[in-house]
């Protein structure tokens, strides 16, 4: 039986030094433009990662886009769906050209919405003084969504932008899209833009060259609870969004 693991990378695989200060006996995995080192593995991590590596095939699925994956150093041997599903990666890295196009088509439909949620988010975040990075990500010359992080990774100014983003949607002022708040990341995501119909896309395609698939999905956001409900079972790390606010009731 095939079994393979759907796994999401920030804060599920490594998290990034903001949010928990590495010690010597971590990894890190994940890096900026500039070569350094901006997210770790703990030795749990590492454990459980070189457990998953040997026993199935990891997918990641995750929102970075093309370059910032590709800043990842886990040498995965199979598919990735990165741009939160926008973008699948065959197994020698390369687009899927079939899936590429039909995510081109959607987004064709949404750039518009997008630029007026990205502009409005700039007005707000001038006239509040917010200290906010907001950008529309394109990847492959195709725009998928807006995100917006502090640049000092302040937390509450984040919040105070997602309060925009949910009064401006209810009121209808600005198109209807998923918005996700996980900490210092924003992100507004069209709703034909989802991490499960990626992972579907595989299941289906191992499913049919013959193998009898075995699943897990794995991931820490609300965003992820789509496609890790989509697999035989779901693994949530314990210090997760999911854990806290939907096992815990934290929130």
């Amino acid at each position: 039986m095939k079994k393979i693991l759907f796994a999401d990378l920030d804060d599920t695989l490594f998290q990034s030094h903001r949010k928990m200060s590495p010690a010597q006996d971590w990894r890190p995995l994940a890096f900026l433009s500039d070569g350094s080192a901006i997210s770790y593995a703990n030795p749990q991590q590492q454990a459980m990662l070189e457990l998953f590596m040997r026993e199935m095939t990891v997918i990641p699925v995750t929102a970075r886009n093309h370059d910032a994956y590709r800043r990842v150093d886990i040498s995965f041997q199979a598919e990735a769906i990165i741009n939160y599903g926008g973008i699948i990666l065959n197994a020698d890295g390369q687009p899927d050209p079939i899936w590429q196009a039909a995510s081109a088509a959607k987004a064709e439909a949404s750039q518009a919405d997008l630029q007026r949620w990205t502009d409005a988010l700039l007005a707000e975040s001038e006239r509040l003084g917010l200290d906010l990075r907001i950008r529309l990500i394109r990847d492959f010359d195709i725009p998928f969504y807006v995100v917006a992080k502090s640049s000092s990774g302040n937390d509450a100014a984040v919040a105070v932008a997602a309060e925009f983003c949910l009064r401006e949607r209810e009121a209808g002022h600005l198109p209807d899209l998923y918005i996700h708040i996980n900490s210092n990341n924003l992100a507004l995501i069209p709703r034909w833009l989802d991490k499960r119909h990626a992972v579907d896309n595989l299941r289906q395609r191992y499913a049919e060259a013959g193998h009898q698939v075995l699943s897990f999905g794995m991931g820490d956001s609300l965003v992820d609870l789509n496609f890790i409900g989509a697999c035989d079972y779901m693994i949530v790390p314990a210090a997760s969004q999911i854990a806290a606010l939907r096992l815990r009731g934290e929130a």
